[in-house]
């Protein structure tokens, strides 16, 4: 017999195909939690050159006495004191390029940290470059002091301006739990985590690959759920994925449209 088309959810399912009463996940809640712990990294990061700029101008201001000295001798005929002021010219020079260095990577990092809110403030599926959100987001990570210096790491992006069809913060949140996860092996293990990432584009489709190797055993083998949650949530807006798991490795290979469907 078949049922009317009002009787053909399951018991205990809704019309989305949900367990009756099973929460959705809050996806900006775990967002919210991802950001606080990559905060004391975001702090450090921008300290670091922050303090080479701020130890650079203290040297340059104790030289400044020292020159007015200099130059005072040499007004009256000090000979011996150009020989000096030559060395702490030099000097000034030194510190003046160690400050610009340093202004220059402190720009830089906050320029990837503006750029990955500002995008990911944006909750509409749209046209999103693989390369730009990748790489952006590749060094956004870098926050996380485990995955900056723990982590072996291979990137090989298609570097062109073809776009996919996405939400930007839909995208970026499977990388992060993909990263989390392979942290967590290190954690683990205590071992080497390799993670490789790589993009491209195929039959008009941008393809995004993600994968780690790293040391699992069988008491306690790596955590997918999350990431898998991630991932169904892209399928929404037409991406479809593979996850491939065995011991020691996890590849997700991910296909995006370059447009919305049905356009």
């Amino acid at each position: 017999m078949q049922l009317p088309e009002s009787d053909k959810t399951l018991p205990g399912m809704n019309e989305s195909g949900q367990q009756s009463g099973e929460k959705k996940p809050d996806f900006e809640a775990l967002e919210l939690e991802f950001l606080g712990s990559m905060l004391p990294g975001i702090v450090h990061n921008l300290a670091t050159p922050l303090s080479g700029v701020i130890g650079a101008t203290q040297l340059l201001e104790m030289r400044v006495g020292e020159q007015e000295r200099l130059l005072n001798e040499l007004d009256r005929g000090v000979t011996t004191s150009a020989d000096a002021l030559k060395v702490q010219h030099q000097k000034s020079c030194s510190n003046l390029d160690i400050m610009s260095r340093n202004a220059r990577h402190l720009t830089d990092l906050l320029q990837v940290i503006i750029r990955r809110f500002h995008r990911c403030g944006q909750n509409t599926p749209g046209p999103v470059s693989l390369f730009e959100l990748v790489s952006n987001e590749l060094q956004f990570l870098d926050a996380n002091l485990t995955y900056k210096h723990k982590v072996r790491k291979r990137f090989d992006l298609a570097h062109d301006s073809y776009t996919v069809f996405a939400v930007y913060k839909h995208v970026v949140a499977v990388i992060d739990e993909f990263v989390l996860r392979s942290l967590a092996a290190h954690d683990f293990s205590r071992g080497l985590v390799e993670v490789n990432v790589t993009t491209n584009y195929e039959a008009g489709n941008g393809i995004l690959q993600l994968e780690a190797k790293f040391f699992e055993t069988d008491e306690e083998p790596l955590e997918t759920d999350s990431i898998d949650m991630f991932l169904a949530r892209l399928g929404e807006n037409g991406a479809s994925y593979e996850t491939h798991h065995e011991k020691g490795n996890l590849t997700i290979t991910i296909t995006f449209p370059r447009q919305a469907k049905g356009t």
